[in-house]
């Protein structure tokens, strides 16, 4: 993604704060996300794939990963347009990525690209993993937990 995704100490949970709580815009109230739903885990899946980084996102290439299915109609397509239309609505209230002015293209803002990476990051890890993490960032070491 960036170097700002690794340089981030932030911890998950005030990354994740500020998206799990509901916000405003243009004076109207925006749920707040999920990263733990399917279709949120989904939305985000597809804005870390990395064919975005460099020239942004349209409706169009949400579609594609966020709907399955081969040829649909011109009624399903649209519908299809109009909910990830409303998911983009969703994004850019939570500050989650930016319209390119002039264009049809979104981008992901360097607050979207750190959160965006720490929660693809997560949902991939094991719960292992999480344990060991959990363990070092405690002091706690394996070795003195096995001789009590």
């Amino acid at each position: 993604m960036g170097d700002a995704s690794v340089e981030n100490t932030t911890s998950l949970g005030e990354l994740t704060a500020r998206l799990c709580r509901p916000t405003k815009r243009n004076g109207r109230q925006v749920r707040p996300l999920n990263p733990l739903a399917p279709a949120d885990a989904a939305l985000i899946e597809a804005l870390g794939r990395g064919e975005f980084s460099i020239n942004g996102f349209r409706n169009r290439d949400l579609r594609q990963p966020l709907f399955t299915g081969a040829s649909v109609s011109k009624a399903e397509q649209r519908r299809q347009a109009a909910v990830v239309s409303r998911k983009l609505a969703l994004l850019r209230a939570h500050r989650l990525i930016r319209k390119v002015p002039h264009t049809h293209r979104y981008l992901l803002t360097a607050a979207g690209r750190i959160a965006v990476t720490a929660l693809i990051t997560a949902r991939r890890v094991s719960t292992p993993e999480l344990t060991k993490l959990t363990r070092n960032s405690a002091g706690i070491s394996t070795s003195s937990r096995n001789s009590e």
